[in-house]
């Protein structure tokens, strides 16, 4: 199209290049693809129980459920649907500078949102499933490594080729600073150890039976 025959509104100034009307769809799926790995390797590094969860792809996940409604005969009784969502407010001068600071400053914040968004997510739907199924254990008014020997006691524990348990404890702040001010007895640590000690022998013992013909 000449430029002299377009509207005034497409006419662009001597002193300004002509900018392209369209961007090659192989730019957006590529620069979409980096986004979305750089932010999710980003909110791992910055939310490290959302690292010790291992990802799995889709090539096609369910649609989300609406608020109250009952899940599909067929989905598992332990499917939960999370909603996580992130505003990113993009301002044209940033654009046009090419401000580079404030995109990372940006992308940053989206990471963190997310994988925040997600660990909550996780840790609720733990929650409710452990509810739903009974395998909790209260701890109102207990010391805290009594409790935390007991639930050793009724949950299902692993270990790695060194011998050590895959358990993660994740508690509020609050929770942590009570612990350092008041750490197991050294009989309340005497009672953790035998109680790992004896759930490793029984995973052993069960990692045997299945490698037996």
């Amino acid at each position: 199209m000449d430029t002299q025959d377009a509207p005034d509104s497409l006419n662009y100034p001597q002193d300004r290049p002509k900018e392209p009307w369209v961007m090659p769809r192989e730019y957006e799926i590529g620069g979409v693809r980096w986004l979305s790995h750089a932010s999710q390797k980003m909110a791992r590094a910055l939310h490290p129980l959302l690292a010790q969860v291992t990802r799995e792809e889709l090539a096609e996940a369910p649609p989300p459920l609406a608020d109250g409604a009952s899940l599909p005969a067929e989905a598992s009784s332990l499917y939960r649907s999370m909603a996580v969502q992130h505003v990113w407010t993009v301002s044209i001068e940033d654009v046009a500078a090419f401000n580079m600071d404030q995109f990372l400053t940006d992308l940053y914040g989206l990471a963190d949102s997310m994988g925040g968004q997600l660990v909550r997510g996780m840790l609720e739907h733990v929650s409710a499933v452990t509810e739903e199924y009974g395998n909790t254990v209260d701890v109102t008014g207990r010391d805290f490594a009594d409790a935390f020997a007991d639930a050793l006691e009724t949950i299902d524990i692993s270990f790695d080729e060194e011998g050590r348990p895959n358990l993660s404890i994740v508690m509020h702040p609050d929770q942590a600073e009570k612990l350092r001010e008041n750490p197991p007895t050294p009989e309340q640590e005497a009672r953790i150890d035998a109680i790992l000690s004896r759930r490793k022998e029984k995973w052993l013992a069960s990692r045997r039976r299945r490698d037996l013909p």
